[in-house]
């Protein structure tokens, strides 16, 4: 029998947390239909950007398929949440993203009429196919190589920098 995490005691109820462990096998198990769904959206996203970029022609075919996604990816946050709850989901970056990026497709699907630069979040659906990289081990050593690397580029872009700002000033002169 599973352990009710560490939380409050109003919030220790045993039936509640007794499928978890379960739960957190099958849903580890998951990851490559998780992963299909991911880029079936992000082929969703590239045909309606393709087919009908100002959202006029069938934005009501498009409108369902975003219903669609959001409401699969909303079921795969709450299972992955009560999976890992509490300290483990919060405690990872990619939850952390998952849990920021189905907030927007949630908010982006209420149809508010959001003010000013908020309505660019309305992009941020592009940005749901970086959820493979939490699924896929080698896509996320790509990822972590990738961010290694970075300040060793900027010293390099710091010197070329200096470079052409040397020979900028010898040219003038």
């Amino acid at each position: 029998e599973a352990e009710a995490p560490l939380l409050p005691e109003y919030l220790q109820i045993p039936i509640l947390w007794k499928y978890q462990t379960e739960v957190r096998e099958r849903y580890k198990k998951a990851e490559v239909p998780i992963a299909i769904l991911i880029g079936g959206n992000f082929l969703a996203n590239i045909v309606e950007a393709t087919i009908d970029p100002q959202k006029t022609k069938h934005a009501d075919v498009f409108r369902s398929i975003e219903l669609s996604f959001n409401l699969a990816f909303t079921l795969e946050l709450i299972i992955n949440m009560y999976a890992y709850w509490f300290k483990s989901f919060w405690k990872s970056n990619w939850s952390r993203f998952d849990f920021v990026v189905v907030s927007i497709g949630l908010l982006t699907m209420t149809d508010l009429d959001l003010p000013g630069p908020l309505t660019l979040l309305r992009n941020m659906r592009a940005f749901r196919v970086f959820r493979l990289f939490k699924r896929i081990e080698s896509l996320r050593k790509i990822l972590e190589a990738l961010a290694r690397a970075v300040p060793g580029v900027i010293n390099a872009f710091f010197i070329l920098l200096l470079v052409m700002s040397i020979y900028s000033i010898l040219a003038v002169e």
